[in-house]
């Protein structure tokens, strides 16, 4: 009997049964399941929910194994087919542990446009990732590299050369099946284009099939009814006629209620101008992570963390705004604020900030405020490269753009972003720089993450008591609280010069998303995770009215109440507003209609040519001048006005960090220069990597 057996067990492993690659399909189908089931263990975190995706949704489930299916089959096409099956192993390993680890300090999943960002999210990774983090990075990064190199040189490979006709079958196969089921699905509705939340969306669909969606699904696609007749039908009767006449008339009121502001917070503010003889100033003052804390119901806080936005919103025209993100995401809430369009109708995660509006302008709030004669600004206290801001402002109509390289006596939070009470002083600065009304977009960056959980305030003026004990989370909310604190005290401020200031403003103040601290609906009292408060103030007397609206019709709101009517899409809006009965279905279907034509059509709302021209950005209000240099034994000093801790000096093409830098000298020690130089001085961005601007040069002469 055992020598039976023994023979038996020879017999298999003579004819090689045992060997991987003699079973091809079990290999193929099994790696696809297991890969898809870690995916979605990984990306939801729970083992009930991914069998409940499996079992409940099996459809779904398919769907995702179809693609991934898809990718394992090209390892018929090669004889080195265990190496092939361990690089797509790796690639959709890398997608399903980046979407794990960005889960940890957001709430949107990882998609294809995260790709598009890698630069930006380079620029801030130190404010999220500790020394020890950056080494772990590094080490699995080179453990992937070292994976792939032992996989190619030991991975199984197949004994004789493969059918290439049948592999190309298979693969070919498999993949006009994936687009078959793809097709079905998008045309039945159970595959669905747009997510209008994309975090919901990973959970019901599954990432493969999410993240393939975001990389296939850019832009807007076009509408079934476009064509030119619909575009006329649309202009005539659904956008307002044009009126650019104000109806405001700006009274003396008396002033509300003020909170008082410790003397540390009060920025001192030049003289106003003394003849004013236009319309109203228009200030939209976007706050980073901006939530009201008192809303979640499982804290407690010694005192109000903002006394003056609750006393503002209850006193002032207000109402909940609805954002496009949550946890990240500020210049989609830019975009939609700024342009009037619906990100709904964009690919899947899609930012136009790094797509479209890196290609053409689009029509704005800043083009429509100019056609009636107004300057536009833009200001943040971060880096002008932030989110290509430095160029995309100048195709969305801005005419100058004040970043933190432009701005003067900043301060820091202790996670190294800008404190927004410097935001005032350049507030003032634009309105005072032009004889004509000004539009100012201000993005604020102090409530940013990430949040330390480990303590960092010793004495924090807000403290925050959780009703379960945890260390961690009570931490970061304590942060939080303190930094929204000083954000509230630079509104108090903010408002109480604006109120001051002898020309009629506008202030409109809004948080653009909440902040990626794991809150989830059920710990908000109000609201909803994709819900801000919004107020719109004003140094002069205007009637209160609550209404909420989406982030894409607040800037037709707010011309609406001062009786403008600029912009295609914004009047879209407005009409929209007056018709309060409107279907709400055929309003979002001829916006898409008006948002491609637009960006992707035929033009055909503006008469068949893009009327907007990208405006000659000027970085900064005030000039840096330079004015003349002197250089001596191996020492120079460059005399000029507003150098700041941004400014390099540029010697015959050369970059050199000054040694010492004041507002109006520049010197540098220890340079071995001769012949003639040419010198100009630049400032460079807060990551030391791109010029955002020069001044003219000087030259000098250098005699040995």
């Amino acid at each position: 009997m055992k020598g039976k057996k023994k023979s038996f067990a020879e017999k298999i492993k003579k004819e090689g049964w045992m060997k991987i690659d003699c079973h091809p399909l079990a290999v193929w189908f099994g790696s696809t399941i297991v890969t898809v089931l870690l995916l979605e263990l990984l990306s939801r975190k729970s083992l009930f929910s991914l069998l409940h995706f499996v079992f409940v949704t099996p459809h779904l489930f398919l769907m995702n194994f179809m693609l991934v299916l898809t990718t394992y089959s090209l390892m018929f096409l090669t004889r080195r087919w265990g190496f092939v099956r361990g690089l797509v192993a790796i690639f959709w390993g890398a997608i399903g542990v980046t979407d794990f680890v960005l889960l940890l300090f957001r709430t949107t999943p990882f998609n294809w446009h995260d790709l598009s960002l890698i630069d930006s999210a380079m620029q801030v990774m130190n404010h999220y990732v500790s020394g020890i983090g950056f080494v772990a990075i590094g080490a699995v990064i080179a453990a992937c590299i070292v994976l792939i190199v032992v996989l190619f040189k030991k991975a199984a490979r197949l004994e004789k050369r493969p059918n290439y006709k049948k592999g190309a079958a298979s693969v070919v196969t498999v993949a006009l099946l994936t687009v078959y089921f793809w097709c079905v699905g998008r045309w039945s509705a159970i595959l669905p284009r747009n997510f209008s939340n994309i975090a919901e969306a990973y959970q019901t669909y599954g990432l493969a099939y999410c993240f393939t969606n975001s990389y296939i699904s850019t832009g807007i696609s076009k509408p079934d009814n476009y064509d030119a007749q619909k575009v006329e039908n649309i202009l005539d009767e659904e956008v307002v006629p044009v009126n650019t006449e104000v109806e405001i008339d700006p009274v003396e009121t008396t002033a509300p209620e003020e909170v008082s502001v410790p003397e540390e917070y009060e920025e001192e503010t030049k003289a106003p101008i003394e003849e004013y003889d236009a319309g109203v100033n228009v200030i939209y003052l976007q706050l980073e992570s901006f939530f009201d804390i008192t809303d979640l119901n499982d804290v407690t806080v010694n005192e109000d963390p903002i006394p003056n936005y609750h006393r503002l919103f209850d006193t002032c025209s207000s109402g909940f705004l609805s954002v496009p993100s949550v946890g990240a995401g500020t210049a989609n809430t830019e975009f939609e604020i700024l342009t009037g369009m619906n990100l709904d109708f964009f690919g899947c995660g899609e930012y136009p900030y790094q797509t479209v509006l890196r290609e053409q302008t689009c029509e704005s709030l800043p083009y429509c405020y100019d056609n009636i004669g107004y300057t536009s600004h833009a200001i943040h206290n971060n880096s002008a490269t932030f989110y290509n801001r430095n160029m995309v402002f100048s195709r969305l109509g801005f005419d100058t753009f004040t970043s933190m390289e432009y701005m003067y006596n900043l301060t820091y939070t202790p996670e190294n972003w800008a404190k927004d009470k410097v935001l005032t002083t350049n507030i003032i600065e634009a309105m005072e720089s032009t004889d004509t009304s000004d539009f100012i977009y201000t993005i604020s960056v102090q409530g940013h993450g990430a949040y330390p959980t480990e303590e960092v305030l010793k004495d924090p003026h807000i403290k925050v008591t959780l009703k379960e004990d945890d260390e961690a989370r009570q931490n970061q909310l304590t942060y939080y609280a303190n930094q929204i604190y000083e954000m509230d005290l630079f509104v108090a401020e903010l408002t109480r010069q604006l109120k001051d200031f002898n020309e009629p403003c506008i202030l409109v103040m809004y948080g653009d998303h909440l902040p990626s601290l794991g809150i989830e609906e059920t710990d908000m009292n109000q609201g909803n995770l994709f819900t801000t408060k919004y107020i719109l103030w004003s140094n002069f007397q205007m009637e209160k009215q609550d209404k909420n609206v989406e982030a894409y019709q607040l800037g037709a709101y707010v011309m609406q109440r001062m009786g403008i009517n600029e912009g295609i899409m914004f009047r879209y809006h407005q009409k929209y507003f007056k018709e309060q009965n409107a279907n709400e279905s055929a309003y979002l279907d001829s916006m898409a209609v008006i948002e491609y034509d637009m960006l992707y059509g035929d033009k055909e709302v503006f008469g068949g040519e893009n009327p907007y021209q990208p405006k000659n950005l000027k970085m900064g209000i005030l000039p840096i001048t330079l004015d003349r240099v002197l250089y001596k034994d191996g020492t120079m000093w460059l005399y000029g006005s507003n150098f700041n801790e941004f400014s390099i000096v540029i010697i015959n093409g050369k970059q050199y960090e000054p040694t010492s830098q004041h507002q109006n000298l520049i010197k540098i020690e220890d340079l071995k220069l001769g012949g003639d130089l040419e010198v100009c001085v630049a400032q460079q961005d807060d990551y030391g990597k791109t010029i955002l601007s020069t001044t003219r040069s000087c030259r000098v002469e250098v005699n040995h």
